[in-house]
């Protein structure tokens, strides 16, 4: 997890991936900390990260990848063939956790109520990470979350431009995921990262 970490901080812009036509194979040939895989087929997927040499951590959703149910069995057959697991639900978070994978249980800030009962899941569950979701929420709650959780938080959904990503990132975000691609590679010539 410390490598984890270390390598978002790095590397803040994590490619989100909805399917592996392209976009997969564009993010694995590139120089990220992760890839968020959010749907597709986890079959392809994986058939895709088998012939890669070297590869960043990929997390799968395991609540949104086609192929993979969200329960024990799921995250049994993930745990050795990927790195993390994301999840909105806690039973999940819980058994990534016990299987060794990196764990990212997400948050939709869509009003104070959800953020409120988000983040009494999230104390229990004890993830690794939390991403919020939209990433335009995050620098409104930021504060709250501070408060509330140490988890690092991420922040994703709604992310046009590099100027989100570092309002996102001043607002205390560990990280932020998106599927543009233009954006995957954005602060890396700011920060000297070549």
């Amino acid at each position: 997890m410390k490598e984890f970490l270390e390598a978002l901080r790095r590397r803040p812009v994590v490619p989100a991936v909805r399917g592996p036509e392209g976009l997969l194979e564009r993010a694995l040939a590139g120089d990220h900390a992760a890839i968020f895989a959010l749907g597709g087929d986890v079959f392809q997927t994986l058939e895709l990260l088998s012939g890669t040499r070297r590869r960043p951590l990929v997390c799968v959703n395991v609540d949104t990848v086609g192929g993979i149910a969200a329960d024990q069995s799921g995250v049994k057959f993930l745990a050795g063939r990927v790195e993390g697991v994301i999840s909105t639900h806690r039973h999940i978070v819980e058994l990534a956790r016990g299987a060794g994978l990196i764990t990212i249980q997400r948050l939709f800030a869509i009003d104070s109520g959800a953020v409120e009962r988000g983040l009494k899941l999230i104390r229990r569950a004890a993830p690794d990470c939390v991403e919020i979701l939209p990433g335009l929420a995050y620098p409104e709650i930021a504060d709250e979350y501070h408060r509330a959780l140490s988890q690092p938080a991420l922040a994703g959904g709604l992310i046009r431009d590099p100027e989100t990503v570092r309002a996102i990132l001043a607002a205390g975000a560990t990280a932020v995921s998106t599927s543009d691609p233009s954006l995957w590679e954005a602060l890396d010539s700011e920060r000297g990262v070549m």
